[in-house]
């Protein structure tokens, strides 16, 4: 067997006690200063991403303030156009309407001062009536049948025609019904008889006595409707009534009284009184009271009276008839006087 000679200088082939523990114990202060290594670097590791993730949070919130930011302008910058785009379309518009006002007045300006409407209405309603006129469609003639005492210039203005007119604008009914409210026409009918003729046939009213109220006297047909406004002298033979309600009841009064002719002629006037009863006044001045109710009765009295003992003629003032059966006479004066003294004498001597 070979010897291997080994110095001082030599490494050992294998680990003695003492160096057994001299490596261990470096071996454990290695681990230790290995592990507060470690543990040092895990801490710095740890801070360090700490502050990069804080780092990095805050440049993203930056960054999206900067975003905000920069979509908080731009919505206003949006803004601001659309509304500077509102605000121009609205001016145009403007700017449009009123120049258009403008023109138009201007036109309508033009219109009135130089009545290009009157002028455009008159000159188509001439050419119309050319073209009417050629073919005869025009008023030319205007007959009238029934007419006595209604005035010719009334009856034509009610009319309301004039030669040269068209006949196809006339309007019968509406002229029928202005012609029917003048005093005298009763009845009227209007026609149109092509190609150039307006034709009336009117009927009057009949006069039937005279109505004084408010110290007004007018003529008045049978049922108390105004015929003429005026006391024409060709109908004072008429008899009168006087009083509100007079006109409305006279055709019932002078019915009863035309049944006793010979009185009936005598009447002058009579008076309605409070539209409730009337007084009659006769041509001598006597005036004879009515009653309200049994008028009939009351006038046939009368007749007897003066058919059998003249009571019209012996100096009458009045005669009430109102009491029924009972009958008061007013005498005149004087007649009063001459019958008390003959009553007197006639007492004494007996």
């Amino acid at each position: 067997m070979r010897q291997i000679k080994v110095t001082a200088h030599d490494r050992p082939l294998g680990p003695t006690p003492d160096a057994n523990r001299k490596s261990s114990a470096k071996k454990k202060t290695r681990a230790k200063k290995s592990t507060a290594q470690k543990l040092s670097i895990v801490e710095f590791l740890g801070q360090t991403s700490a502050a990069v993730k804080n780092r990095v949070s805050n440049s993203f919130a930056f960054l999206s303030k900067l975003k905000l930011k920069k979509k908080s302008r731009s919505a206003q910058s949006s803004s601001r156009r659309k509304s500077g785009q509102a605000w121009g379309k609205i001016a145009a518009f403007g700017g449009v309407v009123t120049s258009v006002s403008l023109m138009v007045g201007y036109l309508g300006y033009l219109v009135v001062t130089h009545n290009v409407i009157d002028r455009s209405v008159d000159w188509v309603e001439e050419k119309r009536l050319q073209a009417l006129g050629g073919v005869g469609l025009v008023v030319q003639e205007v007959s009238v049948v029934g007419r006595e005492r209604t005035p010719v210039d009334q009856l034509m203005a009610a009319l309301n025609v004039s030669r040269g007119t068209s006949i196809l604008d006339f309007d019968p009914d509406a002229a029928r019904h202005r012609i029917e409210k003048l005093g005298w026409i009763e009845e009227a009918s209007v026609m149109r008889r092509y190609p150039d003729e307006i034709f009336i046939r009117i009927i009057e009213r009949r006069p039937f006595a005279r109505w004084q109220t408010n110290g007004r006297t007018v003529v008045i047909d049978r049922k108390g409707e105004v015929v003429a406004k005026r006391d024409y002298n060709e109908f004072k033979h008429l008899p009168k009534v006087v009083g509100f309600g007079a006109n409305e009841k006279a055709a019932e009064l002078f019915d009863m009284l035309a049944k006793s002719p010979a009185l009936f002629t005598r009447l002058q006037n009579a008076v309605r009184i409070r539209d409730r009863r009337w007084d009659l006044e006769f041509s001598n001045g006597v005036k004879v009271l009515l009653p309200e109710e049994g008028t009939a009765h009351a006038w046939a009295r009368l007749e007897q009276l003066q058919e059998s003992r003249k009571i019209l003629n012996k100096g009458v003032m009045a005669i009430d008839l109102r009491n029924g059966d009972r009958m008061f006479v007013k005498l005149r004066p004087g007649d009063a006087e001459y019958r008390r003294e003959s009553f007197t004498k006639s007492e004494t001597q007996s």
